[in-house]
């Protein structure tokens, strides 16, 4: 599920005003832990955002070695002497 940070910023917002009309500390605590909840919810959504934009050292390896040069010979023409450059 994808809610916009806005959304989140505005409900935190809504608990804030309300627990600064309570006069529990009761009522005040439990706005607190929605506020801490909230946050925890922006936190670990960022969280995920990097760990989705970088790539695992696995997955750059496997690119890396798939992209590296193979052991193909190259073809480099008919009027060279031999497929080495120390062959003369």
């Amino acid at each position: 599920m994808n809610i916009p940070i806005t959304t989140i910023l505005e409900k935190m917002a809504k608990e804030i005003h309300e627990a600064q009309s309570c006069y529990s500390v009761q009522q005040i605590r439990e706005h607190a832990a929605v506020i801490r909840a909230l946050c925890d919810l922006i936190l670990e959504r960022s969280n995920e955002e990097q760990t989705a934009n970088t790539m695992s050292n696995d997955e750059i390896v496997k690119l890396i070695q798939s992209s590296s040069a193979s052991n193909e010979r190259i073809e480099i023409g008919d009027d060279a002497n031999g497929p080495s450059l120390f062959d003369f």
